[in-house]
């Protein structure tokens, strides 16, 4: 008989089961042993400690020899994390190997925006994290075990459950069919965090610890060292209470301590269980079979996915449909353009149906702090330069576009440690209005210098909000304590990484410190500083922040940080250039023209952000569209979309030429 068949039998015969779960379940989306140990190599070695940390872990490994299990390997180093940085270090690397299995599409749109990589995650992250519940990667046989502990908790439990992972994935998958779960772990006693509760919630037992604090006043470490001592028989009795199954199906566990098979015999001692154990290899190892007995019966070969999804489908369970999560941007733009835009060359008169067609037709986005509503005030904030690019050209397009649906425009110049800042702010200032009033003729922003602002003698502090660049440092900086690498990556000093990606990248992340600015840590302080002094008249629901989309970043931050609002309307930006690249501040046609002949020569030029892709979209068509312009057609195509534009220039016509020439005579001024 299969274990599958002996489950769904016990079951059919009304028996209970209890599940005791380990990380075989969770693999491969949560690193097992071999991959938090080289996680625990990755992070020693971005100590700075002169190599020290990292020569006692490979120390430690010498001693165990060639031949030493992976729990021989991580019990060493979580003890010579213990001796030489403190008992709670190993946590932050514990996290981020839970954080392995968060994969959510775009990293600056999560609660972990702001958050550093080995920066520890505290209660209040680790909640939103596990809240966003579609950004986990649940293997089949997780999914499963959430459906069954679910939809037929009796069967299991009462709907309490055992594991030795830290991860919250089972929580998750609970999640998911619209059940709660609470995730309770066992102290270094066996003692449970609460006891479990017959209020039809999912209780799982974490019998390791927990990734994260579960209440305000945990304490570091969170894990247990070994998990709980193997030699307190007192621990094993009080784990032997949580089983209450007449059978007992361990799953992805080996067996490693003696904790949980003293469990299993303190239980057996005063009353009837059968305990069925799942095992990956062919044969228990020969310690664990010594230790277990005739206690246990073993079932080699098996596969936990298989296991649980077949064990779901045998007990009918309802399969599960995922949250959808109103943040969640996996989409098929092409199908929207083709499906939603407004045919033809229609504008919308309201401001929401505008922002929707710009984010269909042109790859534009709104990050709304609540729910989407008009704006009465755009606040653009905007780097003073030598001379404006057509990047801030095509933000005047968009600015103008509300301007002209009734919304005020007020453009604050980011002018500290700018030469000549007042006659270049003037000239800069020229150039947007000049810009907005090819949509908006009647275009009037507001410009603030804010250098004037900041520098002010007469401006009164305020009681209510950070108006200041001290106070905004203050909450920032000081309580809410950001990682240094989130507020570098949020003002564009180093890339915004996954974990993995960032080794692939430490030459230039290097190079990028050496040559940047320190002036660029004040972009958030007085930015933030003059738009607290708006919200102080004006309704921070009703206000939107303006910038490109490599900006999310900064504004995730001050929704996370401030709670005040920070809708952000962001255009789309051209990969690998910025403003101060010749190729958006040309000065003829015939240099933009040599820019897009020889952008063509490259592989892959014509990619969605890419160069000529850009500036079909945002500085051919777009104008066109909000101006109500007709297209024009060469070489038999009317050039109303990229794939005319790049069909058209397939067949050899020169629309490299009209492109050059149309976007030159929007961009520079006209000769005088």
């Amino acid at each position: 008989m299969t274990l599958l068949d002996e489950i769904a039998g016990a079951i059919g015969r009304g028996a209970q089961i209890t599940l005791i779960l380990g990380a075989g379940l969770t693999q491969p989306a949560v690193p097992g042993l071999t991959g938090i140990v080289e996680l625990a190599d990755r992070y020693a070695a971005g100590l700075g400690d002169d190599g020290e940390l990292t020569q006692a872990l490979h120390q430690a490994r010498e001693e165990l020899g060639p031949r030493a299990a992976p729990i021989e390997v991580y019990l060493a180093y979580r003890r010579v994390f213990t001796a030489r940085r403190s008992p709670g270090e190993f946590d932050v690397v514990a996290q981020q190997a839970v954080l392995a299995g968060y994969r959510a599409p775009d990293l600056a749109t999560t609660p972990l925006a702001t958050h550093g990589i080995w920066q520890r995650v505290d209660l209040r992250l680790g909640e939103r994290v596990e809240n966003s519940l579609d950004w986990w990667e649940l293997p089949p046989g997780v999914r499963a075990v959430g459906r069954l502990l679910a939809w037929r908790p009796d069967e299991f439990g009462n709907g309490v459950v055992l594991t030795t992972n830290v991860d919250p994935l089972v929580e998750v998958a609970v999640r998911l069919t619209g059940r709660q779960a609470v995730s309770v772990p066992v102290d270094a006693a066996g003692r449970p965090d609460r006891r479990p509760e017959g209020d039809g919630t999912v209780q799982v037992i974490h019998l390791h610890g927990f990734w994260r604090p579960v209440n305000e006043t945990d304490r570091s470490p969170l894990l247990h060292d070994p998990a709980p001592s193997v030699e307190s028989f007192e621990a094993s009795r009080a784990i032997a209470e949580l089983i209450t199954g007449d059978r007992v199906v361990v799953v992805g566990y080996s067996g490693w301590d003696d904790v949980i098979t003293g469990a299993l015999r303190a239980v057996r001692a005063v009353r009837p269980v059968r305990v069925l154990w799942a095992l990956q290899d062919d044969a228990p190892p020969p310690d664990l079979a010594a230790r277990v007995g005739d206690l246990v019966t073993f079932y080699p070969g098996v596969d936990a996915d298989e296991l649980f999804t077949g064990l779901a489908d045998r007990l009918q369970v309802p399969a599960t449909v995922p949250r959808p999560d109103p943040r969640r941007r996996v989409r098929h733009l092409d199908w929207e353009r083709e499906l939603f835009s407004q045919p033809g060359n229609v504008v919308p008169d309201g401001v929401l149906p505008l922002l929707r067609q710009l984010e269909r037709r042109y790859g534009w986005g709104v990050d709304w702090a609540g729910d989407p509503q008009p704006p009465r005030l755009l606040f653009w904030p905007v780097r003073l330069r030598g001379r404006a690019s057509l990047i801030n050209a095509v933000q005047a397009l968009g600015a103008a576009a509300l301007s002209e649906r009734g919304v005020r425009v007020v453009i604050c110049l980011d002018d500290f440690g700018v030469t000549d800042r007042a006659e270049l702010g003037a000239a800069f200032a020229d150039d947007l209005r000049r810009w907005m009033r090819r949509v908006d003729p009647a275009a009037g922003p507001a410009v603030v210098s804010l250098h004037d602002y900041i520098e002010d003698p007469q401006r009164e502090p305020s009681l209510l909000r950070p108006t200041d660049p001290w106070s905004v440092a203050r909450i920032f900086y000081g309580e809410r304590n950001p990682s240094l690498y989130s507020v570098l990556a949020a003002i564009k000093v180093v890339p915004h990484l996954a974990l993995h990606d960032l080794e692939q990248h430490a030459a230039a992340i290097v190079q990028t410190l050496l040559s940047k600015d320190a002036n660029r840590l004040l972009t958030p302080l007085t930015t933030w500083a003059y738009l607290h002094h708006l919200l102080e008249t004006e309704p921070a629901a009703e206000v939107m922040a303006y910038a490109g989309s490599d900006e999310r970043l900064l504004w995730e931050q001050f929704r996370e940080h401030f709670g005040l609002g920070g809708t952000l309307l962001y255009n789309p930006y051209i990969r690998h250039l910025t403003n101060e690249s010749r190729m958006v501040r040309w000065s003829t046609p015939a240099e933009l023209r040599e820019y897009l002949a020889s952008t063509r020569e490259l592989p892959g030029w014509g990619e969605e952000g890419g160069y000529v892709h850009w500036l079909v979209q945002n500085a051919f068509l777009l104008p066109r569209y909000l101006t109500r312009a007709e297209f024009p057609e060469l070489g038999g195509y009317r050039l109303d979309s990229w794939v005319a534009f790049a069909a058209a220039l397939d067949k050899g016509a020169p629309v490299l030429d009209l492109l050059a020439e149309d976007v030159s005579a929007f961009y520079l001024p006209a000769p005088s």
